[in-house]
């Protein structure tokens, strides 16, 4: 029997995580980060109202739960950088900061000092091992719910005191376990959406928070020829075609952003392909020289063959095939099979 600590949000995923783990008979207790102060207006697994869920499936399992004060932390390293990103006309991946900064970091460090031995959580994900015993992440059983790109930045240190209880299974699975077990959370919809950013508004919610980046610009086609203006770059990302009034039936797409200049580049899909992606703040454990792997630049987008190697404190990733929208700010993920072995946030893309 181990004593786990597993993150709860409210939803299904970590209530079924932490049921699972009482049906195991380990010693379970439930924490959930209160990441919002106040009686926040959003829903979903930053709310006041996902903390109260996971208290009742707490009380229904019969473990302790504890709310714990993290909006400092989660404001300092989440959304100041998201709304920094955005105003630099990047597009930042706020889920995988969580993770990794907040998540099996901070809160991470907070229940060792309860003498956790692993924190669980309701990821669709799995830790495989090599015969030496190293842990590695792995793709969830479920393709179509696989969390491991959010996870990428995992450390070994990290994935030793992690439990994925969910990895095996499908979202169907969970669902009806769920209901078994009478969750208050059997039936509780998934959050589409950022979970801090209200009707998920993403220009408002930048707007407010960092007023000088809105700075008025324009709309260039691919020949420079300005034909439209914009009110600021903050939420225009790479790939975006809709909402920027352009004129014209041809469909354009935005291939880049300045926001130096606050000049929004747009041009035909077919123009849009790139074939090389650099990445920055890396994570590798692909070793030394070129690698084989699948790569994606964008969670559920394709993930097609290429060759990845570290330059330095770099990762250069070519694929075999052209992709489409790979935003600067995005994370490259890169696999070996089912393991990932690495990625870094996305620089440049050609």
């Amino acid at each position: 029997m181990a004593r786990i600590f597993v993150a709860m949000s409210g939803g299904v995923d970590s209530s079924v995580a932490a049921a699972l783990l009482v049906r195991e008979g380990h010693d379970v207790t439930g924490v959930t980060m209160r990441l919002l102060p106040g009686e926040d207006p959003v829903d979903g697994c930053c709310s006041a109202d996902g903390a109260r869920s996971a208290k009742r499936v707490c009380d229904t399992l019969g473990i302790p739960h504890y709310t714990l004060e993290f909006s400092d932390v989660f404001a300092r390293e989440v959304i100041e950088p998201y709304c920094d990103e955005y105003a630099a006309g990047r597009t930042p991946n706020p889920c995988i900061a969580c993770n990794d900064r907040v998540k099996f970091s901070e809160l991470m460090r907070r229940v060792a000092l309860q003498d956790a031995e692993f924190l669980a959580t309701g990821h669709y994900a799995r830790i495989v091992r090599d015969p030496d015993g190293t842990p590695w992440l792995a793709r969830g059983l479920d393709a179509g719910k696989d969390q491991s790109y959010f996870l990428y930045r995992m450390t070994g240190e990290q994935l030793e005191h992690t439990l994925f209880p969910l990895g095996e299974l499908t979202k169907p699975d969970v669902r009806e376990i769920a209901r078994e077990m009478g969750l208050v959370s059997a039936e509780r919809p998934e959050s589409q959406e950022t979970c801090f950013v209200p009707g998920d508004d993403v220009r408002a919610f930048v707007r407010e928070r960092r007023p000088d980046a809105f700075r008025p610009g324009e709309v260039l086609d691919e020949t420079g020829t300005v034909i439209a203006t914009h009110e600021g770059v903050p939420g225009i990302t790479v790939g975006q075609r809709r909402g920027l009034g352009l004129p014209g039936p041809e469909k354009r797409f935005v291939c880049a952003i300045d926001a130096a200049t606050a000049t929004v580049t747009v041009a035909p899909k077919s123009t849009l392909g790139t074939t090389v992606v650099v990445a920055d703040d890396v994570v590798w454990r692909g070793g030394a020289g070129p690698v084989r792997v699948t790569a994606r630049v964008r969670y559920r987008g394709p993930e097609p063959c290429a060759r990845a190697e570290l330059l330095g404190d770099r990762l250069a990733v070519e694929f075999d095939a052209s992709m489409d929208a790979c935003a600067p700010g995005q994370a490259v993920v890169c696999y070996v099979g089912d393991r990932v072995i690495g990625g870094g946030v996305i620089g440049a893309a050609s």
